[in-house]
C-alpha cells in the first residue's frame, strides 16, 4: 500500500519480505522472486555433512537477516608450495539474499589457517570455463541437487588452485615491487598515467607494506618477500583490518573488500602466468 493524492492505492504483484521473529521488512519484490529461506541453506549444508562428510563450521546472518550465510569445511588441505607450515583448507560457502543485492551464490574458499585470511577460488568446468563462483539468481528456483552436482568440481578446482600459488610463492619481491603491486590496486587510469595516488590510498598502500613484512603467517618461506606474501597481505587486510561501510565481513565476501582481494589474485596471476 502506498498513498497518493491523500488515497490509499494497492501495488498489485509487489510484496513485503520480513522476518518471522522481529516482523521487520527487509525487501519489496516481484512476485517472480524465488525467495531462498535461512532453512533452505542449513538443510543444503546437512546433506552434504551426510553424503561428503563436509563440517558445517559456521553460519550467520548480516545486514539486520538481509543476507544468509553458511560455511563448511570441505576436509581438502594443502600446504602452499608444498610447505605444510603454510597450510590452506578448502571450503564451501553458501549466501543468499532477501534484499536483492545477492543472487544465491556458492564460492569455493580457501582458509589460510596460520592467519584465517579468506581467498576465494574459481570454479573449473570444461564446458562453461573458469567461474568466480556459481549463482542462481532469484528469478530462478534454488536447486539443491544441481548444485551438488556442480560441486563435483570442488577437487580440479582445488588442484589448479594449488598449481597456481606455487610460483607466486616462488617469485622474489623487492619492497620496491611489491610498493608497486599495492599501488597499482588503488589508482584510477589517470593517477596510473600521471603517477600520482592521492593521500588516503597512499595510506592504504603504507598500510599494506606493514602486514607484508609483519602479518601473521608473513615470515613464512613460503610469503617472505614473494608475491604470496603480496597476496596474503591484502586478504590479511581486508579481512582483518580494513574498514567497511557496514559490515567488514559482508565486504570481504560479497562487496568491496572482495573486489580487492579479487584484483590482487589477478594481477598475482597475471605476474606468474607471462613467464
Amino acid at each position: 500500500n502506498y498513498q497518493m493524492g491523500g488515497r490509499n492505492h494497492v501495488m498489485r504483484d509487489r510484496f513485503v519480505l520480513a522476518r518471522s521473529d522481529t516482523q521487520a521488512a527487509l525487501s519489496v519484490v516481484s512476485g517472480d522472486y524465488q525467495v531462498v529461506q535461512p532453512k533452505e541453506v542449513l538443510e543444503f549444508y546437512r546433506d552434504l555433512v551426510e553424503e561428503r562428510q563436509y563440517q558445517l563450521e559456521t553460519a550467520g546472518a548480516l545486514d539486520g537477516g538481509r543476507k544468509v550465510w553458511a560455511l563448511a569445511r570441505t576436509g581438502l588441505v594443502a600446504g602452499v608450495a608444498g610447505n605444510p607450515a603454510d597450510e590452506l583448507g578448502a571450503y564451501v560457502l553458501l549466501a543468499t539474499s532477501c534484499d536483492k543485492t545477492l543472487a544465491t551464490t556458492i564460492t569455493f574458499t580457501s582458509v589460510r589457517v596460520v592467519c584465517q585470511n579468506t581467498l576465494s577460488f574459481a570454479v573449473h568446468d570444461m564446458k562453461r570455463e573458469s567461474r568466480r563462483s556459481i549463482k542462481v539468481n532469484h528469478s530462478r528456483r534454488f536447486d539443491a541437487d544441481q548444485i551438488k552436482q556442480d560441486l563435483g568440481l570442488m577437487d580440479a578446482s582445488w588442484d589448479k588452485f594449488k598449481l597456481q600459488l606455487t610460483p607466486m610463492a616462488g617469485k622474489a619481491m623487492s619492497d620496491s615491487a611489491a610498493e608497486e603491486f599495492f599501488q597499482s590496486l588503488f589508482q584510477s587510469e589517470k593517477e596510473m598515467k600521471e603517477g600520482t595516488i592521492s593521500d588516503q590510498k597512499r595510506k592504504e598502500v603504507m598500510q599494506l607494506m606493514s602486514f607484508y613484512r609483519h602479518a601473521p603467517g608473513q615470515d613464512l618461506p613460503t610469503a617472505k618477500n614473494t608475491l604470496w606474501g603480496a597476496v596474503s597481505a591484502v586478504t590479511y587486510y581486508v579481512d582483518h583490518i580494513r574498514t567497511a561501510s557496514g559490515d567488514r565481513l559482508d565486504s570481504a565476501w560479497f562487496g568491496a573488500g572482495a573486489t580487492l582481494k579479487e584484483k590482487a589474485w589477478q594481477q598475482a596471476l597475471e605476474q606468474t602466468e607471462s613467464k
